[in-house]
């Protein structure tokens, strides 16, 4: 199995949270962790990748992914799996809930990565989510606001799901 690279933005450290969360999962496997303030540079050493990223204000990417953004966008991801876990406020904010993701999922898609690990908007309740493409979430989608009771449960599913692709 190829190394697993999870990198994520945080301001509350609700992401962070996340991201150690999603590691627990991964324990078994060959994965670090890396806040994104510290640059995303080591997203080149990788080919399987794990971005978490909450949504702040109206659809507005996290400060410390924005600032990385640019770089992103120059970086090529062909032969790169890559995975998006987003948190956002599915009530407050439920007509840009998720934006975020979609932002990082543009980024990487149009450097030729291949997305992994879509999800249902089945059981949640916004208005509208530019991170739904084609009936899916562009990745995992969670609101550690109102059902952090169900994110332990939504991460491990999630992770189920996307580890044997990793291992492919």
């Amino acid at each position: 199995m190829k190394k697993i690279g999870i990198f994520y933005g945080t301001n509350s450290g609700k992401s962070s949270a996340v991201a150690e969360e999603i590691e627990f999962y991964l324990k078994k496997e060959q994965v670090k962790l890396y806040d994104v303030k510290e640059g995303v540079e080591a997203v080149e050493d990788y080919e399987n990748l794990i971005f978490v990223t909450p949504t702040y204000g109206v659809g507005e990417l996290q400060p410390d992914w924005e600032a990385r953004l640019p770089k992103l966008q120059n970086m090529d991801f062909k032969g790169k799996l890559v995975a998006l876990a987003g948190l956002g406020n599915q009530l407050a904010f439920g007509e840009s809930y998720l934006g975020g993701l979609r932002i990082l999922y543009d980024a990487v898609v149009e450097g030729g990565a291949a997305i992994i690990g879509r999800t249902s908007p089945e059981g949640y309740v916004y208005k509208e989510s530019f991170a739904v493409k084609d009936g899916l979430f562009v990745g995992l989608a969670l609101d550690e606001d109102n059902e952090s009771v169900k994110t332990p449960d939504r991460i491990k599913h999630w992770v189920s799901s996307i580890l044997p692709l990793f291992r492919d």
